[in-house]
């Protein structure tokens, strides 16, 4: 059984949506799955699980504060516990997936690309095989000409049913394909 860990920062509450689905999927598909909101105290061993979702709204083409902080204090933690050297190797059996919601008013999914390539550094310097990166529309809240008139066009309402159900298709496509390689999780 894969041990997952969904650890989300959200803002408006479609990064929430998203990862909810996520773990959704995974208990359906019998995996044992934490799911936790990033807050000041945060403090989860992300070595701890087997396969790790890290979602984040997009902040200015970043994650958002609450997840770097998070980010800058397991580092500080792993550094002085010596859990991650420098040039730390692939762990072995550890595996990740980065995701995001964002608006993109002004250049669409450009805006989110460096804020999952900014999760997925992380992940990868602690030593997790990084497999995927997802990106999801959702509407911008407090602002509807951003939801409205921007360069993805109308996307208020989202994520919406469908891009969630693209989501749950996206964790059991992950799920299936680590039964399939039998990575002894």
């Amino acid at each position: 059984m894969i041990k997952s860990l969904v650890l989300y920062s959200s803002v408006t509450g479609n990064t929430e949506k998203v990862a909810k689905r996520i773990a959704e999927v995974s208990r359906r598909k019998g995996h044992d799955v934490a799911i936790v909101k990033i807050d000041d105290e945060t403090n989860v061993d992300l070595l701890a699980y087997d396969l790790v979702f890290l979602g984040s709204a997009v902040h200015q083409w970043l994650p958002t504060n609450m997840l770097m902080n998070y980010v800058k204090r397991m580092l500080k933690t792993y550094f002085t516990s010596s859990v991650v050297v420098p040039c730390c190797p692939i762990r072995p059996g550890k595996y990740a997936v980065c995701f995001c919601t964002y608006s993109g008013p002004h250049t669409g999914v450009s805006e989110a690309i460096p804020a999952t390539k900014w999760m997925r550094a992380f992940l990868e310097h602690v030593g997790f095989t990084v497999l995927e990166e997802w990106h999801t529309v959702g509407e911008f809240k407090n602002r509807e000409e951003n939801s409205t008139k921007g360069r993805l066009g109308n996307i208020k309402g989202r994520p919406d049913e469908h891009d969630l159900a693209e989501i749950e298709d996206r964790v059991i496509g992950i799920l299936n394909a680590l039964k399939l390689c039998d990575f002894s999780l």
